[in-house]
């Protein structure tokens, strides 16, 4: 038996995707898969930050993928980090059933958020919010 390799059978990477897709959101000062080192939240960083995550979730059924995606936006100011929350929410919702960098997108649903949480520095304001994002496969990669 032979099996397709990754180049044969593979699905988007998400990350790049929806980082691609919330860049083009006027306002933003900065959107990546890594968050800064602890002494660059002073010096280096663009607010508002937003970071995205996939964590270890999610799964596929060989045609389908669905992965869990993290969006955290992060401003020196409450208020901004609240409005500037709820415009990458929209963004995000506006995801589904678009392409981005030639990637389809099926679906997008809101897990959690946005919310407040703890970033433990009171100079720093953090909201969180989770979603499925659905890709099919053989999504051309970004």
């Amino acid at each position: 038996m032979t099996l397709p390799t990754s180049s044969e059978r593979h699905f988007a990477n998400v990350a790049l995707v929806v980082i691609t897709h919330l860049k083009t959101l006027a306002g933003i000062g900065g959107c990546s898969l890594t968050k800064p080192g602890e002494n660059d939240w002073d010096t280096r960083v663009v607010y508002p930050f937003v970071l995205v995550t996939v964590p270890p979730a999610g799964g596929d059924n060989y045609i389908w993928a669905i992965n869990t995606v993290e969006v955290e936006v992060f401003d020196r100011d409450q208020v901004v980090a609240l409005e500037f929350s709820r415009l990458v929410h929209d963004r995000m919702m506006h995801l589904r059933h678009r392409y981005v960098g030639g990637v389809p997108i099926s679906n997008v649903e809101t897990i959690n958020g946005p919310g407040w949480v703890d970033f433990q520095d009171p100079n720093i304001h953090r909201y969180l919010a989770t979603y499925e994002v659905e890709s099919s496969v053989n999504a051309q990669p970004l």
